[in-house]
C-alpha cells in the first residue's frame, strides 16, 4: 500500500513539473521565474523568440531592469481558458492574478486577460508574442486624483 501511495506521488509530482516541453508547461513556468526571481536576458534568449525576443533585444539596460522589476507583484495566479494548436504553433489565451504590495502594503488587486503565441522549437516550445485583451485593476485603498 504504502509503496502504490508513493508511486502515486511520484507520478503527481513528475506530470505537474513544469517546463519549456509543453506550452502550457512553458507559460507557467515563465509567469513563476519572471514573477518570483530576477531573470536576465539570457533567459529571454532560451524561452523566448520572434517579436518578443526582438522587443527584448531594443531595450536599453535601463528599460530592460525595468521590465523585468516585478518586485511589487505578489501572489500570480495563472488560469488557461483556451488551447489552439496546429503543429508547432499554439495560441493559449489566459487570465494572469495578482496583488501589487508597495511599502508592505497591498494597494491592488489586478486581474489580466493574455494571449501568448508559443513556436516548438526542438524539443521545447518558446513564447513568440503576448497580446493584451483585457485588463482589471481593484484598488483596496481610496485613489486621490488631485494629489501630485
Amino acid at each position: 500500500m504504502r509503496v502504490l501511495i508513493i508511486l502515486s506521488l511520484l507520478i503527481m509530482f513528475v506530470s505537474c513539473q513544469e517546463d519549456a516541453k509543453t506550452p502550457e508547461g512553458l507559460l507557467r513556468m515563465y509567469i513563476t521565474d519572471i514573477t518570483s526571481k530576477k531573470v536576465d536576458r539570457d533567459y529571454f534568449e532560451t524561452y523566448t523568440t520572434g517579436k518578443m525576443l526582438e522587443h527584448i533585444n531594443t531595450l536599453s539596460d535601463e528599460e530592460f531592469n525595468s521590465f523585468v522589476d516585478l518586485s511589487k507583484v505578489r501572489s500570480p495566479k495563472l488560469e488557461i481558458s483556451n488551447k489552439n494548436c496546429e503543429g508547432e504553433k499554439c495560441s493559449l489565451t489566459y487570465v494572469i492574478k495578482y496583488d501589487v504590495v508597495l511599502e508592505d502594503k497591498k494597494e491592488f488587486q489586478s486581474e489580466v486577460k493574455k494571449v501568448a503565441s508559443l513556436i516548438k522549437d526542438g524539443e521545447t516550445w518558446k513564447i513568440s508574442e503576448v497580446s493584451n485583451i483585457k485588463t482589471f485593476h481593484d484598488s483596496l485603498i481610496p485613489i486621490n486624483a488631485l494629489e501630485d
